[in-house]
């Protein structure tokens, strides 16, 4: 044999060893990872393609060389995982609201009703009443009325000056139809009516049942032409006693100051003294209203002759003073006093009797006559 074929053949000799010595490392290797996967209950490991397998060199380059591997399966797009799982932020369990138990409301007890204790100051110089400080508060009256050519200049002189009144109507009066309209352009300007009796009798000589009739029967006209309800009386004439006063029950009102105006201001009266002092009618009249209102005069009053002072200088704080709408001069002579006063003054206000009995009094009483703010009888 040729030495070229001794060292063929050595040579496929050394290839048949390497290819042996490869497969039986390769059995070798594959029976070991069999035996080191198995169990130690025995049986094999459901999931070997999780182990790492360890080739010798000399099978590595064996199974590159002669091993064609498997196909490459189509690859399926991964779904998106996140990496992080998300931390759930956990739903808020509310807490549970409460039972809320109303308290229930205090037992209300009636508040007692405490009088007001308006300030009374008797004879003070101007209003104890806060709303009228520093104020001297005057009830304005008029009696016998409504009378045309008179009540309407009164209303107008009250106009002028702002003030407040009360007129005392007699039922007869009323009952014509302009002088009750006289009545309810009187209301409804603000001023009060009051009843001075339907037909203007003397008191002291009717029953009870007659001056009941008084009372009643002007009482309803007064309310058909003025929506008023009547709550004071003046008893005609200024009588009065305590049997009068229960029957008529309602508060009566009086005066302290009185100018004489029914004598001195009727026409009759004006022109007499015209006559007698060589004047006109004008010039009488307006003497004669100079004299009531600012010089005072002596005359006979029932019987007695007595000094009728200046009204004007009598005027203070809580007088009731009394005129006569039914005169002109009347209406004139007030007109006069309150422009003086207005002047030489400032402070005084005029209101209705009701409302100027209330500044300064809790109530009114029907049981009382009321001379002024403060003086009544009964007394108080």
């Amino acid at each position: 044999m040729s030495t070229n074929g001794t060292k063929e053949k050595n040579n496929n000799s050394r290839k048949g060893y390497a290819i042996a010595i490869a497969i039986a490392s390769i059995v070798i290797i594959a029976l070991l990872i069999v035996i080191i996967t198995m169990p130690k209950g025995g049986t094999p490991d459901p999931s070997p393609t999780d182990r790492v397998v360890i080739l010798s060199p000399v099978a590595t380059a064996y199974v590159t060389e002669n091993v064609t591997p498997a196909p490459t399966a189509t690859e399926v797009p991964a779904t998106d995982v996140p990496t992080e799982i998300p931390t759930e932020t956990p739903t808020a369990t509310p807490e549970p609201t409460p039972t809320v138990v109303p308290t229930p409301p205090p037992t209300e007890v009636p508040p007692t009703e405490v009088p007001s204790h308006k300030p009374r100051v008797i004879d003070g110089t101007t209003s104890a009443n806060p709303a009228y400080a520093g104020k001297r508060l005057v009830a304005l009256t008029f009696d016998d009325g409504p009378q045309l050519g008179a009540t309407e200049f009164m209303l107008d002189v009250l106009k002028k000056h702002n003030a407040k009144a009360t007129f005392f109507c007699v039922g007869y009066q009323l009952s014509y139809g302009p002088n009750g309209e006289l009545a309810t352009r009187a209301a409804n300007e603000g001023h009060q009516i009051g009843n001075h009796s339907y037909s203007h009798p003397s008191f002291g000589k009717l029953s009870d049942e007659k001056i009941i009739e008084q009372r009643d029967k002007n009482n309803e006209l007064i309310k058909k032409l003025t929506g008023q309800d009547v709550t004071v009386f003046r008893i005609p004439g200024g009588y009065r006693s305590k049997h009068v006063r229960e029957v008529i029950d309602l508060p009566i009102a009086q005066w302290d100051i009185d100018p004489l105006d029914w004598k001195f201001l009727n026409e009759d009266y004006i022109k007499k003294y015209a006559a007698e002092n060589g004047m006109s009618y004008d010039e009488a009249e307006s003497r004669l209203i100079d004299i009531i209102l600012f010089e005072g005069l002596y005359t006979d009053l029932d019987g007695e002759y007595i000094f009728s002072p200046p009204v004007a200088y009598e005027m203070k704080h809580g007088s009731i003073l009394l005129f006569h709408d039914i005169y002109p001069a009347s209406a004139k002579a007030v007109d006069r006093l309150l422009t003086f006063l207005e002047e030489n003054y400032g402070n005084f206000v005029y209101l209705t009797f009701d409302e100027f009995i209330l500044t300064e009094n809790d109530t009114i009483d029907a049981a009382k006559i009321y001379y002024s703010l403060w003086r009544t009888t009964p007394s108080d």
